[in-house]
């Protein structure tokens, strides 16, 4: 069995580029996991080739992985999708050891192979992305969507992009496609609660955030974006309720002490404000703002 892996491994960060925490702000794309396939006629040699089967069975770590795949791509004899998903593995491995220039020309090689690979562009995608090459990035996610139409995850890429580059309307657009064709992916929900927020309709905002909570209730994300959204929206009693459930599911979450913060100094709770912005100071919450409220408070 061949399979081509994502440069995000289940468990990695969920984000891109943010953590599995992010900022009050920020988008988060799903979890791209491995990309499987099917059991395809290899070459007769690659039973008998145990460099060409670590590769195309991606398990290993980065470097082994990058090892295999190289032997086995300079053994020759790859052709089509065999030669396609090699040099896209070998890709993945280079681009998990932040070699993402060498990444992209690994795929570029996988793309001469077997066009048809909806992978190389998923992972070409995240590389030109980390790269600053947005225009790249956004074609990339443009032809993986096309081979692979009924697939949320390029949509929610290309989403998380537009959601950086400032196109809510645009991300949008492919989160609701998405959340047509995975319904229960929380992180699809999760970024359309971002782009709704972004785009003023905050109510439908939170209840994105709401579908998030349904399927994974210990989300602390999620609360402080739906808490954030509700209290724009104007019940500031709902919002901090959202962002105690932030604090207490994630305690040494600075920026969840610091929303918090803003959203009781709103609500004219100065004491309590004070509390949070001092807390999250602590934690090493890192912005002007703050510094300028904690020597306002005296330090």
């Amino acid at each position: 069995m061949m399979t081509t892996r994502s440069i995000f491994r289940a468990g990695a960060a969920r984000a891109v580029p943010a953590a599995r925490r992010p900022s009050a702000r920020g988008p988060r794309a799903a979890a791209l996991a491995a990309v499987c396939l099917g059991a395809l006629a290899a070459p007769t040699a690659a039973g008998a080739n145990p460099f060409l089967d670590k590769c195309l069975k991606a398990e290993a770590e980065s470097a082994e992985l990058a090892g295999a795949c190289q032997t086995a791509i300079n053994q020759g004899g790859l052709q089509g999708r065999t030669a396609a998903a090699a040099w896209t593995n070998y890709g993945v491995a280079l681009s998990e050891m932040g070699r993402d220039g060498d990444a992209v020309g690994a795929y570029d090689r996988a793309q001469q192979a077997d066009a048809s690979l909806p992978a190389i562009y998923v992972n070409r995608a995240l590389a030109h992305s980390r790269r600053g090459r947005t225009a790249e990035a956004l074609a990339d996610w443009g032809r993986a969507i096309q081979l692979e139409p009924n697939a949320a995850e390029p949509l929610v890429g290309r989403a998380t992009l537009q959601l950086q580059r400032g196109d809510a309307s645009s991300a949008l657009t492919d989160l609701d496609r998405a959340a047509q064709i995975a319904p229960s992916d929380p992180d699809v929900h999760y970024n359309r609660g971002i782009a709704l927020a972004a785009l003023g309709r905050l109510s439908e905002a939170a209840s994105a955030f709401g579908r998030v909570l349904h399927f994974t209730p210990s989300d602390a994300a999620a609360h402080l974006q739906r808490g954030v959204a509700l209290a724009r929206a104007g019940d500031a009693a709902a919002g901090i309720a959202d962002l105690d459930a932030a604090v207490r599911l994630s305690p040494t979450w600075a920026a969840a002490w610091a929303t918090r913060g803003q959203l009781r100094e709103q609500a004219g709770q100065a004491d309590q404000a004070a509390q949070d912005y001092r807390r999250a100071f602590e934690l090493g919450y890192q912005a002007p703002w703050l510094n300028q409220k904690i020597e306002a408070l005296g330090g």
